[in-house]
């Protein structure tokens, strides 16, 4: 995985946002198995999503599973989501809850026990 420094700066653009700035020379690189990636308030679902045959409702959120074993599993059962790009924005408390309940349904998937919480 390939990290660079970013701080926000400058006007906002168009649609509101505001302007990112790289520094050249923070680049660093981590060796990861997996990666979870966060994106922001609104659906933009990456192209890669088609290829990954991650399905998507009208309104451009991610379709995930509703059953207890397999929560927030996408249509590609090696990806689940959470968040603002499956429900909508919504209270930090709530996404707290559902990124815990993803992380179980990832454990299960990988057939894995998660320790109890301390």
């Amino acid at each position: 995985m390939k990290l660079i420094e970013t701080r926000l700066g400058g006007r906002p653009d168009r649609a509101g946002a505001a302007f990112r700035k790289w520094f050249p020379g923070t680049e660093e690189t981590i060796e990861a198995d997996a990666v979870i990636i966060a994106f922001g308030f609104l659906p933009s679902p990456p192209d890669w999503f088609v290829q990954q045959q991650i399905a998507l409702h009208a309104n451009g959120r991610v379709r995930v599973s509703a059953a207890p074993q397999q929560r927030f599993q996408t249509t590609n059962p090696k990806v689940f989501r959470r968040g603002d790009m499956v429900r909508g924005s919504d209270l930090v408390v709530t996404a707290v809850f559902e990124g815990r309940e993803a992380a179980q349904g990832i454990l299960r998937y990988l057939g894995l026990r998660a320790s109890p919480a301390h």
